[in-house]
C-alpha cells in the first residue's frame, strides 16, 4: 500500500509542479504551487519527518506562497492577464536544456558506486526540540535569527514596493531640474 501511496504522490507532485510553471494565469500557477508544496509535506509525513512537514507547510504555504498570492493581486489584478507570449522557438529551446539536464543528473546518479553506510558511522546526532528552538532563535554563529530578519526586512520592502507599482497613479507627472515634464 505504502508504494502505491508514494507512486500517486509523486505523479501528483509532478503534475503539480508542471502545471505551476507552464499555466499561462499567474493566480493559477501560484495555487498550483501550493497543492505541489502539500504534496511534497505528504511525503515528508510518508518518510516520518513530521517536523520538516509541518516547517514545509508553515513557510511555504503560510509565508512565501501567501506572499506571492498577494504580489500577483496587487500587481495584475485577478481578470487581467500580464503575461508575455513565449515563442515555440523558446519553448523548444528549454526543453531542450532541460532534457539535456536531466540526462547529466540522472548519468551522474548512475555512475556513481554505490555505497552501504554503516549504521554508526553515519548517524546523526540525537536533537530534541529544544535544542532546535534554540537553535532558530539563537543570535550566535550556528543561529538563524539575524537571516530571518534579514528576508523578512526584505520581504516586506519587495511588498511595499509591489503595493507602489500597483497603484501608481498614471496622471501625475514629474518635474525634471531642466524644466522638461515626464509623466509616470
Amino acid at each position: 500500500m505504502g508504494d502505491y501511496l508514494f507512486y500517486a504522490l509523486a505523479s501528483a507532485l509532478v503534475t503539480f509542479s508542471l502545471l505551476a510553471v507552464s499555466l499561462p494565469n499567474l493566480l493559477h500557477g501560484a495555487i498550483s504551487l501550493i497543492a505541489a508544496f502539500f504534496v511534497t509535506a505528504a511525503l515528508y509525513i510518508m518518510l516520518q519527518l513530521e517536523f520538516v512537514a509541518l516547517a514545509q507547510i508553515m513557510l511555504y504555504i503560510g509565508g512565501i506562497i501567501i506572499f506571492m498570492l498577494i504580489i500577483i493581486l496587487l500587481t495584475t489584478g485577478l481578470g487581467v492577464e500580464n503575461r508575455h507570449k513565449i515563442s515555440n522557438s523558446r519553448r523548444l529551446a528549454g526543453a531542450g536544456v532541460s532534457t539535456v539536464l536531466l540526462f547529466g543528473l540522472l548519468y551522474a546518479i548512475g555512475s556513481k558506486p554505490s555505497t552501504v553506510l554503516v549504521k554508526d558511522k553515519y548517524r546523526a546526532a540525537p536533537v530534541t526540540m529544544d535544542d532546535i528552538g534554540l537553535r532558530l532563535l539563537s543570535t550566535g554563529k550556528e543561529g538563524f535569527v539575524v537571516p530571518f530578519e534579514i528576508i523578512s526586512i526584505l520581504l516586506l520592502v519587495a511588498l511595499v514596493g509591489a503595493v507602489v507599482i500597483a497603484r501608481r497613479d498614471s496622471s501625475v507627472t514629474y518635474s525634471h531640474g531642466d524644466g522638461q515634464k515626464e509623466s509616470a
